[in-house]
């Protein structure tokens, strides 16, 4: 499914001349008039990003992305207007905003920020999808399975892992191959990394 470029802005003249110029980008385009009906038609499997006014009446853009943030929809926002200021911005920034364009913007600052928004969302869906078929993966292990997961990507030793169990070294081996295998990680790296998503392990840095 395409992307789209969700705008939200109560000046209906700067809204049809956005969305003229993004369509003439080639780019899908869905335009809301106030903060509330963006709300009411948006749902998380959307891709896309958010081209979202400061100023509006009733819910403006902050009080939007707030909203967004509360209902854990991660949409990349890039915030327009015509009144910026520091502290605005900043307030933006640290809820997550990918950018933060002053009216006026000319068209190739426009369509840059929108590429590096549609960029965010392609790769967060992307680490998504691949956390969600991991922890299905795990989900699929046997209970023996996840405990022989548990204990190999810990700092314990085969041996070790032996001992506890009571079963040998080469069993625990086998153990480790065929969990390697129902995890599809190529890797002993690569399963200690499904560990750290599926929370089994903690990275020390």
């Amino acid at each position: 499914m395409a992307a789209t470029i969700f705008v939200v802005d109560d000046d209906a003249m700067f809204r049809q001349a956005v969305v003229t110029t993004l369509e003439a980008a080639s780019l899908k385009v869905r335009a809301y008039s106030s903060a509330h009906a963006f709300l009411e038609s948006y749902t998380s499997d959307q891709a896309g990003c958010l081209l979202l006014d400061i100023c509006m009446p009733d819910m403006n853009g902050l009080e939007l992305q707030q909203a967004l943030v509360q209902q854990d929809i991660t949409l990349p926002i890039v915030f327009i207007t015509a009144h910026g200021d520091v502290t605005t911005s900043v307030q933006a920034f640290r809820a997550g905003a990918v950018d933060f364009l002053q009216k006026p913007f000319t068209e190739v600052e426009l369509l840059i920020s929108i590429e590096q928004a549609l960029q965010h969302d392609a790769n967060s869906r992307r680490v998504e999808a691949e956390r969600a078929m991991v922890m299905t993966r795990f989900a699929n292990l046997t209970p023996r399975e996840r405990q022989i997961m548990t204990l190999v990507v810990s700092d314990k030793s085969n041996k070790e892992i032996a001992r506890e169990l009571k079963i040998s070294p080469r069993t625990i081996e086998h153990h480790r191959e065929h969990v390697m295998r129902k995890m599809e990680a190529n890797s002993f790296h690569d399963l200690i990394a499904m560990a750290v998503i599926c929370g089994l392990h903690e990275l020390h840095v």
